[in-house]
């Protein structure tokens, strides 16, 4: 498998991932409206794979995905669909800085659609959407493409019957024979530090709330869950702020810092963080969490690796471990 690591550097798309909430993929993928057509430039134009595997899968398992990804794509080259890339979509899902990183450079590649390959409970489905021009990537004004199977084969080939009776112009004749797997992405604006920032005595932090506009009144439970951990363990000066809120906001509102988290499987978490030993790490979903400074994108880690399943469990690790290290109470 090759890991792509982009050198590109980040540009923050705050408007599209203002918080902790859901992302835009996640948001896009849910207002999808089917068609029955192709988009007309398939097989002349750039398309990105995303993998879209359930954990709660009792059919497949995620470690499969790359098996899954070279077998698509070997089917994939015989229609003339160039797919240039192949990303999961807990990945792409995993947070404020990685979702930013990952759409920037997807933008870069001029992607034209997204073929998304979805599978839960023993359920294929193949997703042909098109893209479109803002950072968000998929159009869901336009109709997109679908099929559902029981197996990989029977979707792939509804795909392929379905891509010879449209009659396409095709211009994709060379074509990678591997599929390019990006795991990796450049998260950092500048510097990350496996430390606790001691300004944060001093500077107030903005903490996003998931799903809330009204820091005031949270309604949501995980936001109440936020506003309980925060009040309790969180020793200096802090506010919730709202979904709404993009960092350039926050700046203009005098916040110097941001907490921020990562959520994927704990070998990737340490791929996407820099830390050099990602070996022997768990390969369900945890939660790691880092605080961020707004103005040079410098990130503190922590001393010590404290990734959890929760995201709760893992932020009051995190900020426990914070106190003992800057010894405060």
């Amino acid at each position: 498998m090759r890991i792509i690591r982009s050198m590109l550097s980040l540009f923050l798309l705050a408007t599209i991932f203002p918080g902790n909430a859901q992302t835009p993929l996640e948001q896009a993928f849910a207002e999808l409206q089917k068609g029955p057509d192709l988009p007309e430039e398939l097989q002349a134009t750039r398309s990105a794979v995303f993998l879209k595997i359930s954990s709660m899968d009792s059919t497949t398992k995620a470690t499969d995905w790359e098996g899954m990804a070279e077998e698509l794509h070997k089917n994939l080259v015989a229609m003339h669909i160039d797919a240039v890339a192949y990303y999961r979509w807990q990945d792409l899902n995993a947070g404020f800085d990685a979702a930013s990183s990952y759409l920037e450079v997807l933008k870069g590649r001029e992607i034209n659609q997204i073929i998304l390959l979805s599978i839960d409970h023993g359920k294929f489905q193949i997703f042909i959407i098109p893209t479109d021009d803002n950072p968000g990537l998929l159009a869901t004004d336009r109709p997109t493409w679908h099929t559902s199977s029981n197996s990989l084969e029977g979707a792939i080939e509804t795909l392929a019957s379905t891509v010879r009776r449209a009659g396409l112009d095709i211009a994709n004749f060379l074509i990678a024979e591997s599929p390019e797997f990006f795991i990796d992405t450049d998260i950092f604006l500048k510097n990350r530090f496996e430390s606790f920032q001691p300004d944060l005595k001093l500077d107030k932090l903005a903490a996003p709330l998931f799903f809330g506009k009204d820091p005031e009144n949270p309604e949501n439970p995980e936001d109440m869950d936020l506003e309980s951990i925060m009040h309790s363990q969180y020793p200096f000066s802090y506010e919730l702020v709202s979904t709404d809120l993009t960092e350039d906001l926050m700046k203009k509102a005098g916040f110097q810092y941001v907490l921020r988290y990562l959520h994927t499987d704990e070998s990737t978490l340490k791929i996407l963080l820099d830390y050099t030993d990602p070996a022997n790490n768990s390969s369900k979903p945890e939660y790691k969490f880092y605080i961020r400074h707004l103005i040079t994108g410098d990130i503190y880690l922590g001393n010590t690796w404290d990734s959890q399943a929760s995201w709760q469990a893992a932020l009051k690790m995190h900020l426990n471990n914070m106190k003992k290290s800057l010894k405060v109470k």
